[in-house]
């Protein structure tokens, strides 16, 4: 069954679905913060211990998705996949919160493995319904309101688990209470299982053809091995520069509230008020970005982000002002944001067939960046300084842009999804 609601845009369960995940975000923010913060205060860890623990929650991502990519295009429930998902996430969050109690590096660990194996179950099933129910003009905006309703989530948890953690630490310093929101957080992933298995109908599409190549063609005669030799040669290029730049995204980000925490300012409540406004940025900017990115000539937009994130890194950690490290945080989000939007738009106009294959095997190369990214970068902190992580990545995005165009020169003339509008 295909369909298209009013705006000519989205399916009519489009939106259930971003509500949804609302609810699956809500944590991600507070224990990202948390996570590497309580790790190095409470449990003494290196950085190349805190990269590791973080590294956990990508080997499990890279496990799962290494398969639920094949799962997605060949289940005939997608929805099942999402609340098998959820119902793991939920786990996590439990295993977490035991291990802050009894203050436990190897629980911290093993639960961001579980967290990252069973997102993959999440992730791919649920970005591949997000082209299913788009309209491909409108693909980067679609994915930016998937964005946006990750940003509202984390901030609201923020607001929800830093009020808890700040209000109950007046009173007690009782570890069961000051972390209680973690439970929340796992409950709020069953439930938001439950809701999509219940009320996202998978069968309802929207209708691509009529501004796509002919499908049918693309379906009898392409397999996923059997791609033009340029297109062939684009992809592999492509997973390569989602694996370098996987690496370099990750050098310094796991390590950015520590060095706040270390170098600008050890209040607690400071580092929230510099973190906050990133989210709520992310909330209200995420879709408009996607409309942005839908407008914009695919080089053109490459050349812009890059050279606009390396040089507000590098301000970034040469400011000693905290209201102009905020400010330019919230410009590094909103830059990264506009990258991913514009990666995955190219990534699902690749083919239609084998799409969720396709996303599926660019998060393996994405995971596999983000598993040595915090690794490398713990320990170039350790041997060379906290500003060290961040130099490296400069450097390496800016080598990165004649690779990008590499890739966009070769996969643009045979993208099964075209840019022109019609």
């Amino acid at each position: 069954m295909f369909s298209k609601d009013t705006t000519d845009r989205y399916t009519p369960d489009f939106n259930i679905m971003i509500k949804i995940a609302i609810l699956n975000s809500l944590g991600f923010f507070f224990m990202g913060f948390l996570i590497p913060v309580i790790s190095r205060q409470n449990m003494n860890a290196t950085g190349l211990e805190i990269g590791l623990i973080i590294s956990a929650m990508v080997i499990g991502f890279t496990l799962s998705s290494a398969v639920v990519g094949i799962f997605t295009d060949r289940t005939k429930s997608k929805r099942f996949l999402i609340f098998i998902g959820s119902i793991g996430r939920g786990v996590s969050y439990f295993i977490f919160y035991i291990s802050i109690i009894i203050n436990s590096l190897i629980g911290m660990l093993i639960g961001m493995f579980i967290l990252g194996f069973w997102a993959g179950f999440f992730w791919i099933p649920f970005d591949t319904l997000i082209a299913e129910k788009s309209n491909k003009d409108n693909r980067s905006q679609a994915f930016g309101k998937r964005d946006s309703a990750n940003a509202i989530g984390q901030v609201v948890g923020g607001l929800v688990g830093f009020g808890i953690l700040l209000s109950v630490g007046i009173f007690t310093d009782n570890p069961y209470l000051l972390y209680s929101a973690i439970l929340i957080f796992g409950i709020s992933n069953f439930i938001a299982g439950i809701l999509f298995l219940r009320y996202v109908d998978e069968s309802i599409k929207f209708s691509n053809e009529e501004n796509s190549k002919d499908i049918s063609n693309e379906q009898s005669g392409m397999s996923l091995f059997k791609f033009p030799r340029s297109m062939l040669i684009g992809l592999i290029i492509l997973f390569l520069v989602v694996l370098l730049a996987s690496i370099n995204g990750n050098l310094a980000k796991p390590f950015l509230n520590i060095y706040i925490i270390e170098n600008l300012s050890d209040d607690l409540y400071i580092v929230i008020l510099i973190y906050l406004p990133a989210g709520l940025l992310a909330t209200f900017l995420a879709p408009k970005l996607g409309e942005m990115v839908d407008k914009l000539e695919p080089r053109i937009a490459i050349v812009i982000l890059s050279l606009s994130g390396a040089i507000i890194t590098w301000f970034l950690i040469n400011t000693q002002d905290l209201f102009i490290f905020a400010i330019l945080l919230l410009l590094d989000l909103t830059i990264a944001i506009s990258a991913g939007l514009l990666f995955r738009n190219l990534l699902s106009r690749i083919t239609i067939e084998h799409r969720g294959k396709i996303l599926g095997i660019c998060s393996v190369f994405v995971n596999i960046g983000s598993i040595i990214g915090p690794i490398l970068g713990g320990f170039v902190w350790d041997v060379s300084g906290p500003k060290a992580p961040f130099m490296v990545s400069i450097f390496v995005e800016l080598c990165l842009i004649p690779l990008y165009f590499i890739v966009v020169h070769l996969l643009l003339p045979h993208v099964a999804e075209t840019y022109e509008k019609d």
